[in-house]
């Protein structure tokens, strides 16, 4: 399996574009075509996705409806599939923060 291969697999279900992979790739100074053969390579294709999040939430945030269709997007599914994301590397999750909870009761 190729780089390309492997993103275009994990990103398959949030739908985004061949051309929105290509950047990613870019941006990452991935190269498509190279085999994505162990688990540290798929983690660089990994981070790359966590990094350029942007590019994806950009394909996910379009609504369209044209002539009877419509098209929206799950934003609760985008939310986990970056929190599992976060989880599995180990990174923080910048986009989606929970509110937290801070003891305030000793300051009385």
């Amino acid at each position: 399996m190729t780089n390309k291969e492997y993103l275009t697999q994990t990103l398959n279900g949030l739908n985004v574009a061949d051309a929105d992979i290509d950047i990613i790739m870019l941006k990452a100074g991935i190269v498509g075509t190279d085999v994505c053969d162990t688990a540290d390579k798929a983690r660089v294709c990994d981070m790359a996705v966590y990094r350029r999040m942007s590019v994806v939430l950009k394909a996910t945030m379009q609504n369209v409806t044209e002539g009877g269709y419509s098209l929206s997007w799950n934003m609760e599914a985008v939310k986990v599939f970056y929190n599992a994301m976060c989880n599995e590397l180990g990174v923080d999750n910048v986009l989606f923060n929970r509110p937290r909870i801070k003891d305030r009761s000793n300051k009385w």
